[in-house]
């Protein structure tokens, strides 16, 4: 029995399936792991990159196989039933091949969703990691409690319609503030430039140093908005990150930008793309080639409202957040 991690729209688990990317390649027209990587490598110029076992361990899910899909404040928890489907309009999401999963629910049909401090402390701090799937098989045991008290009792019902509503009322809340942010209508400075000191604060919430660049400083298309640093006993982490304030679909430019960007004191640097846009197919593919990470307008509004209690005052104002308590009805 396989023991997953696997990230996936709330949209897609309410119809009790899992769903990953690839949308040049319909997983269920393929009888093998080893035939669907093949069909990637040929349907993707920069082929499949670091993503095979991934796609193997998605491709090989089998029926009594349990999925653990993390969600806001909680997780959702379903064992495998293994058919698969291919739907083009959640390419988006990245989530177009599925695959079925019996999600655990509660009698009134409702995914129910296990606070995250109900977890023991290994298998919440592995719901951490960033990565889209994920092996869990190290924590087996951690795992099967869970699983075990929702096939015999009532555990977790009340916490889950709370979390419910919570994860609505908070999904309500990104929608909005991105929405927002896209159209101008916050208050961040004009130009591009609010967008990068917000950037920047949140960086130096998770503990790096972050320096805007100035505009011009590097010759040709070569081209870095934020250097950020930080250092432990062992070693020094640095992000270069290009920003882009768009609406609608952010192209390759900004990757081409990153790429060009070449300065030998930062050879071992992570790049970035950050956007309030979405992600073309053809900026994925040539992200994931040059291993630059992306970041979209849906996952930068994750990464404000996870350091929104934090956030200082004058970046609350300028977006428009107040704070005030809520009645669940």
């Amino acid at each position: 029995m396989n023991y997953l991690l696997i990230r996936t729209p709330q949209a897609v688990i309410k119809q009790d399936k899992v769903g990953y990317a690839w949308k040049k390649v319909n997983f269920s027209q393929y009888q093998s792991a080893k035939d669907v990587i093949s069909a990637i490598k040929n349907a993707y110029t920069d082929g499949i990159g670091r993503k095979a076992k991934s796609v193997k361990r998605f491709f090989d899910l089998k029926q009594g196989d349990i999925v653990v899909v993390p969600l806001t404040k909680s997780i959702a928890i379903g064992k495998v039933e293994g058919t698969k489907s291919y739907d083009e309009s959640l390419a988006k999401d990245y989530a177009c091949n599925l695959v079925t999963v019996n999600f655990f629910r509660d009698k009134q049909g409702n995914i129910v969703r296990i606070p995250r401090k109900d977890l023991d402390t290994n298998l919440e701090t592995r719901l951490k990691i960033k990565t889209t799937i994920a092996d869990l098989s190290d924590l087996k045991a951690e795992v099967e409690k869970v699983v075990q008290q929702l096939e015999t009792g009532e555990t977790y019902v009340q916490d889950s319609y709370l979390l419910q509503k919570q994860d609505e009322a908070i999904a309500s809340f990104k929608q909005n503030l991105l929405k927002a942010i896209t159209k101008g209508t916050v208050k961040l400075e004009a130009g591009g430039r609010g967008l990068e000191l917000l950037i920047a604060e949140l960086l130096q919430l998770e503990d790096y140093q972050a320096s805007i660049q100035a505009k011009n400083t590097v010759s040709g298309m070569a081209d870095v908005d934020i250097i950020a640093e930080k250092s432990d006993s062992f070693t020094t982490h640095t992000l270069l990150i290009q920003v882009k304030h768009h609406i609608g679909i952010t192209d390759s430019h900004g990757i081409k930008q990153l790429i060009a960007f070449n300065d030998s004191e930062y050879e071992n640097a992570k790049k970035i793309l950050i956007t309030t846009a979405d992600i073309s197919e053809e900026s994925r593919e040539m992200a994931e080639a040059h291993d630059i990470q992306f970041i979209n307008g849906e996952q930068l509004m994750d990464i404000i409202y996870q350091h929104i209690r934090k956030l200082p005052q004058k970046f609350k104002t300028q977006l428009g957040i107040i704070d005030i308590p809520m009645m669940v009805e």
